[in-house]
C-alpha cells in the first residue's frame, strides 16, 4: 500500500489513475470508479521516443497524482495498437514508429516508486468499457465503438463483453479497407478508414482540395501555414462554409460505409462514435447514418443506429481506470 499521509483522514474509496495515450497527447486523470467521474485531469504532449522513455515520462506525471491523492491504489493505461490476450504487450502501434512489441505496463510499473496494480489494454477497448458502464452504450450487449482521433480505433462488445479475437487484436475498425488503391496510412496499408478519417489525414485531404484555386472557402487562409485542424473545418461548417460542409459530409459517408461493413459481417446494429473528430456532431454523423442505412441488408435497415459517445474525450481516461477492476 501507499505510505499513509495526513490526507488519508478523509479517504476517497475506489480511486484509480486512468491514462489515455494518443498520438498527439497523453491524458491522465484521477477517476472515482463508482461514479465514473474524473476528479483531477492533466495532459502532456506525446513524446516521439521509445516505449521505455515514454513510460518513464508518464510515470513522473502519475507519481504527482499519487502524491496528491494517496488513496489511489491502481493505474490503468489505454494504449493504441493491438494488445495480446493477456494484456501484457502492445504490438507495433502504427502511430508510434519507435515502439515494437512492448510490455508497456511493466515499464510504467518499474518506473514508479510503488508496487500497486498497473493494468493495460487497447485504448478503444477501454473507451468502450466506459461508454458501456456510464455512457451512450449503458446496458447494451452488442455494439461497436469507433474512436476518431489522431488515428481511428475501434472496439467490439458482444454478449456484454469486449470481443478480443484469437490473438487480442479484434476491433481495429480504422483498418477496414474501403479502397485498395486509396491513400496509405502509417500502418503501410492503403485505403483504410484511418487514411481518410484520422485527424492528420482529414486535414491533409482538405488542404489538397483547397489547392485547387477554383474552390471558394474561408479555409483557404490555412494554405500558407498548412496548420489546418479538424476543429477549423467544423467551425467553418457551422458558419455555413459550403466546402467545409462537403468535407464533413464526405467523411461521414466514409464512416457510414465502414459501419455498414461491420453490420453486414457481424450483425452489430449499434455504433458509438467517440474522439476528437466526432465533435463535429450531426454534421458528420447524419451523413454517416444515411450511408449506413443505404449500404446494409434490407432486414437491418430499420434497426441500425449511430449514437455520439456520451463521455466523448473523457471516455479514454475513465475506461483506462476501469481496466484495473475489469
Amino acid at each position: 500500500m501507499l505510505d499513509p499521509t495526513p490526507e488519508t483522514k478523509n479517504p476517497q474509496p475506489n480511486l484509480a489513475v486512468g491514462v489515455d495515450i494518443g498520438g498527439t497527447s497523453i491524458k491522465l486523470g484521477v477517476v472515482n470508479l463508482e461514479k465514473g467521474k474524473i476528479i483531477r485531469e492533466t495532459s502532456f504532449k506525446t513524446p516521439n521516443t521509445t516505449a521505455i522513455e515514454t513510460a518513464e515520462i508518464l510515470a513522473r506525471h502519475v507519481n504527482v497524482l499519487i502524491h496528491q491523492y494517496p488513496d489511489i491504489t491502481s493505474i490503468g493505461i489505454g494504449v493504441p495498437g493491438a494488445v495480446n490476450p493477456e494484456r501484457t504487450l502492445v504490438q507495433y502501434p502504427p502511430n508510434f514508429p519507435k515502439w515494437e512489441i512492448e510490455p508497456f505496463a511493466q515499464y510504467v510499473k518499474d518506473a514508479l516508486p510503488i508496487s500497486e496494480l498497473v493494468a493495460m489494454d487497447n485504448d478503444a477497448k477501454a473507451a468502450a468499457l466506459a461508454e458501456q458502464k456510464f455512457g451512450a452504450a449503458k446496458n447494451e450487449n452488442y455494439f461497436l465503438l469507433a474512436t476518431l482521433g489522431t488515428g481511428v480505433g475501434g472496439a467490439i462488445v458482444a454478449d456484454g463483453k469486449i470481443f478480443r479475437g484469437a490473438f487480442g487484436g479484434a476491433g481495429e475498425f480504422g483498418h477496414i479497407m474501403i479502397n485498395y488503391e486509396g491513400p496509405e496510412s502509417l500502418s503501410g496499408i492503403r485505403g483504410v478508414l484511418e487514411a481518410y478519417l484520422g485527424q492528420k489525414y482529414l486535414s491533409e485531404h482538405t488542404l489538397d482540395k483547397l489547392r485547387d484555386g477554383k474552390i471558394k472557402s474561408s479555409l483557404r487562409t490555412f494554405l500558407p501555414s498548412a496548420n489546418l485542424e479538424p476543429k477549423d473545418i467544423y467551425e467553418a461548417a457551422q458558419a455555413g462554409d459550403k466546402f467545409a460542409l462537403e468535407v464533413l459530409s464526405e467523411a461521414g459517408m466514409i464512416l457510414g460505409i465502414g459501419f455498414a461493413s461491420v453490420a453486414t459481417l457481424l450483425d452489430i446494429r449499434l455504433f458509438i462514435v467517440s474522439g476528437g473528430v466526432a465533435q463535429a456532431g450531426d454534421l458528420l454523423l447524419n451523413p454517416a447514418r444515411e450511408a449506413l442505412r443505404k449500404n446494409v441488408l434490407a432486414h437491418q435497415r430499420d434497426s441500425v443506429e449511430i449514437r455520439p459517445a456520451k463521455l466523448m474525450t473523457s471516455a479514454g481516461i475513465i475506461g483506462a481506470a476501469l481496466l484495473t477492476s475489469a
